[in-house]
C-alpha cells in the first residue's frame, strides 16, 4: 500500500505556499507587478479623481505605452472622471452598458465602450443606475484584468461607501487615501482611518498610501508635515501632489499640461504601489 503524502510539512521558503509576513510580522507585502488600485477619499474635494487620472497616466509613461490602464468610476452615483479625464476622445458608454454586453472580459469591448486621454488611458464612466444582476466592482476588476488592463477605481468619498466594499475585503487590490492638505481636512483623515482599521484591520491600513493634494498655493505644508509626524507610521507611505494650476483650473486634465513636479508626484505614488 503506497503512504500517503505528508501535506502539513512545512513550505520551503520562496514556495508558492510560503506564508508572507506583513506588517503584523515586521515585514510587507511587495507586489511583482501593479495590482489594480483602488482611491478613496476622505471627503468631497479630496482629488481622488486626478488622483486617479493621474496614477493611471504614470504608468503609460513608466512603461513607454506597455501598460493599459482603465480609470473606473466607482464612486456611488456616477462623479466626473469621465468628463475631466478624456482629452482626446469622451466615452460613448457606461459602466452598465459594458456589462451588459456579451464579453465584457474582451479588450475590444472595453476599448469600444470607454472615453480616452492624450496619454492612451482609458475611462470608464457610470451612470447613477444599479450595476447589472450579480455585478460589483469585483467583477469589473476580473472582467479588467482578464482583458490584459491595469484598473484605477476613482471611488470619490466617503471611505465608508458600500459600493467600495469588496475591493477593500481584497488584499491583491492596492489603496489610495486621498486627503485635501488642509487643517479641516486633515482634522478627518485620523477617524477614516481608524473606521478603516475596525473594519478591514490593521493590514489594509498598514498597506495603504495617504496621498495629500495641495488645492491652494503655499497653503498646505503645515497640514503635510503634520500628517508625515503622527499618521506615517500607520501607512505604507504619504505621498504629496503639489499645487498645479492646470488641475486648479477644474477643467479637463491633460497629463501633458501638468507641471513636472506634478508628474513626478504621480510617477512617485506609482512606485510606492509596486
Amino acid at each position: 500500500m503506497t503512504e500517503a503524502p505528508e501535506l502539513s510539512i512545512t513550505a520551503t521558503p520562496g514556495a508558492p505556499t510560503d506564508p508572507v509576513p506583513l506588517r503584523g510580522g515586521h515585514g510587507r507585502l511587495v507586489r511583482a507587478a501593479l495590482p489594480s488600485v483602488l482611491v478613496l477619499g476622505t471627503a468631497g474635494s479630496s482629488g481622488a479623481s486626478t488622483t486617479a487620472l493621474g496614477l493611471a497616466a504614470a504608468a503609460v509613461a513608466e512603461s513607454d505605452g506597455e501598460t493599459w490602464p482603465v480609470v473606473v468610476d466607482a464612486t456611488l452615483g456616477g462623479g466626473d472622471v469621465g468628463l475631466r479625464g478624456c482629452d482626446s476622445a469622451k466615452p460613448v458608454s457606461t459602466m452598465q452598458d459594458w456589462l451588459a454586453t456579451t464579453h465584457p472580459e474582451l479588450a475590444s469591448t472595453v476599448l469600444s465602450c470607454t472615453g480616452k486621454t492624450s496619454m492612451g488611458v482609458r475611462v470608464l464612466p457610470r451612470s447613477p443606475d444599479p450595476m447589472p444582476r450579480r455585478e460589483t466592482l469585483v467583477s469589473v476588476a476580473r472582467h479588467l484584468e482578464t482583458a490584459g488592463l491595469l484598473t484605477v477605481f476613482d471611488a470619490g468619498a466617503p471611505v465608508t461607501s458600500r459600493f467600495a466594499a469588496p475591493l477593500l475585503s481584497d488584499p491583491r487590490v492596492g489603496l489610495v487615501i486621498t486627503v485635501a492638505a488642509r487643517a479641516d481636512a486633515v482634522n478627518r483623515l485620523q477617524p477614516a482611518l481608524r473606521w478603516l482599521d475596525e473594519q478591514y484591520s490593521e493590514f489594509l491600513i498598514g498597506d495603504a498610501v495617504i496621498v495629500l493634494t495641495e488645492q491652494v498655493k503655499d497653503s498646505g505644508q503645515a497640514s503635510i508635515e503634520h500628517v508625515r509626524t503622527y499618521l506615517s507610521s500607520w501607512v505604507r507611505d504619504v505621498v504629496t501632489i503639489p499645487f498645479d494650476a492646470h488641475l486648479a483650473a477644474g477643467g479637463v486634465i491633460s497629463w501633458h499640461r501638468l507641471a513636472a513636479e506634478t508628474r513626478d508626484a504621480y510617477l512617485r505614488l506609482l512606485g510606492v504601489l509596486r
